[in-house]
């Protein structure tokens, strides 16, 4: 044992666990089972008269995106390119899937349809939702009167 490193030993049990991993990363039938993430990331947070979303796009350019506005419904579609020169044969891993993608949000309340805007920057796209006037917060201002109601109490029924 002299000189032998115990960590570069040849493990059997260690090579087997991983080709096992790479066995089922590949086979068809427990990708369902895999935890899978919907792309792209979101956040949707609400600033008082308007709603905000945004998506982490890296790699993606604003001609790559599509968006489209249905009542409560916003959809975000775009195509994540394979890189050039890069078969498909190469991959040794393979995280980031590329191809075409929708992403389909549902809003918390109605929005300006025709008032939304979006913008591109550093891989982040940012939609602003100006919310519709029936969904927007009204203040209610309570007035003093002259008078106060009575009420009285006839036959099980109360009046003012």
């Amino acid at each position: 044992m002299s000189g032998m490193n115990w960590q570069r030993r040849w493990d059997p049990f260690r090579d087997l666990q991983r080709e096992m991993g790479r066995l089922f990363e590949t086979f068809e039938p427990f990708q369902p089972w895999l935890f899978t993430r919907q792309f792209p990331a979101v956040n949707l947070y609400d600033v008082s008269d308007r709603y905000v979303l945004t998506a982490q796009l890296p790699g993606m350019t604003p001609e790559d995106l599509e968006l489209s506005i249905t009542g409560e419904t916003l959809t975000v579609r775009g195509e994540r390119k394979r890189p050039e020169g890069v078969s498909d044969d190469s991959y040794r891993r393979q995280e980031r899937q590329s191809g075409r993608w929708t992403r389909t949000v549902t809003l918390p309340d109605r929005v300006e349809g025709g008032s939304v805007t979006a913008g591109f920057s550093l891989g982040i796209l940012t939609v602003t939702l100006p919310k519709a006037e029936g969904a927007r917060p009204r203040q209610i201002t309570v007035s003093a009167s002259s008078s106060a109601p009575t009420e009285t109490h006839s036959q099980g029924r109360y009046s003012s």
